[in-house]
């Protein structure tokens, strides 16, 4: 992630945190799973965190040190981590470059995107590889009362969509070709549906979608102490 336009998160790394781990871990697979979306495969180590945090890769130098959320759940043996290649990035050009047995420097974990009240009734709106953080949770807590909304450009950028289809309530939103999926945005789809006020909505992915999307709710009724986020990008994906 870069500072202006491979990813930012909202729950950034604070300089006052101390990171409580730090170390090298081992590449154990890169897989190619979109036109431009890839999911690194890390051996675990000692690291625990709970689940929608994220760790630090560090580049060459800080300047390169980019923050990505894990895609595993909590008692996962491997450290799943999903990105897209940003060609004039910082670090995702050095990440694809990455081979089984391969070494990355980690610290971590960071941020606050947690899950409040794995009880409740959720839906989790994302775009792009703002999906990692759900997984996350549904690897931790597989009989979530969950709804999963993901908008994509193209259904080859739906990531772990069987995975999701599999247990929960799952809508692909696509933007541009659908098939199968809703044509449309994340926003447009949430704007016919039913928004209960004591649902807990977690949003991640773009700026945009996020900032639309706490005004679509708001609007709705629904307090904005039921609404996390977690932004990553500026420019939207979808």
């Amino acid at each position: 992630m870069t500072a202006n336009k491979d990813f930012l998160k909202t729950t950034a790394v604070d300089p006052q945190e101390a990171a409580p781990w730090r170390g090298i871990v081992r590449v154990l697979a890169q897989r190619r799973i979109s036109s431009t979306g890839y999911e690194l495969v890390l051996e675990r180590g000692d690291l625990a965190f709970t689940a929608g945090r994220l760790v630090t890769i560090h580049g060459r130098d800080v300047t390169e040190d980019r923050s990505y959320t894990i895609a595993s759940g909590e008692q996962d043996e491997r450290l799943h981590i999903l990105y897209r290649l940003v060609p004039t990035g910082a670090l995702t050009p050095q990440l694809i470059q990455l081979q089984a047995g391969d070494e990355l420097e980690l610290s971590g974990p960071y941020g606050q995107f947690t899950l409040r009240d794995p009880m409740r009734p959720i839906f989790f709106l994302a775009t792009g590889t703002g999906i990692a953080p759900c997984r996350a949770f549904c690897r931790t807590h597989p009989d979530l009362a969950l709804t999963v909304v993901h908008g994509v450009r193209t259904p080859d950028e739906l990531f772990y969509r069987e995975e999701f289809e599999s247990r929960y309530r799952y809508q692909p939103c696509c933007s541009r070709t659908a098939h199968d999926a809703y044509q449309g945005r994340v926003t447009q789809f949430m704007a016919e549906q039913d928004t209960p006020p004591t649902t807990h909505y977690y949003l991640c992915g773009a700026y945009e979608m996020i900032y639309e999307m706490q005004a679509l709710l708001h609007a709705k009724g629904v307090p904005n102490e039921h609404i996390f986020i977690e932004g990553y990008y500026y420019r939207l994906e979808v």
